[in-house]
């Protein structure tokens, strides 16, 4: 499965046949993507490849830990290596035909009423800890 900025200056590739993706409806995602909720995935670091780009991704650190890695041509979202740990995190926009499975909504405390996002699956009013959403994420990739 592959992906790419907008641009396509940054390209990546998953050796997968499927992800499970959360959506995270907190206000941070919302102003980093310009949307009701973001689309992310966790995969692990065997699974990723940079197929080329990976010098031409900026990144952005608020002081809270939230960080935002992007293209420095188009900036669109690019993945990351998530906070010292074995994976990556995967902005699902990002790939082309993914076949992905929603697994988890974060932070419906702070969903806009305006969204039309389902978030039944696996509905957490906040964040879940860290070990309860990888294993949500990775569970079942192939």
């Amino acid at each position: 499965m592959k992906g790419a900025c907008l641009c396509g200056d940054v390209q990546f590739e998953l050796s997968l046949t499927s992800i499970n993706m959360y959506q995270c409806h907190c206000e941070q995602c919302r102003k980093q993507t310009g949307t009701a909720s973001s689309c992310g995935t966790v995969v692990t670091e065997d699974s990723f490849h940079w197929l080329c780009g990976e010098q031409k991704i900026s990144q952005w650190h608020k002081s809270t830990g939230f960080t935002s890695h992007f293209c420095q041509t188009c900036g669109s979202s690019v993945p990351n290596k998530f906070r010292g740990h074995p994976f990556y995190w995967v902005p699902v926009g990002s790939l082309d035909h993914p076949n992905v499975t929603t697994v988890a909504n974060l932070f419906l405390c702070e969903k806009v009423e305006w969204s039309n996002v389902n978030s039944a699956d696996n509905a957490y009013d906040t964040k879940p800890s860290i070990e309860s959403l990888m294993d949500i994420l990775i569970a079942d990739n192939t």
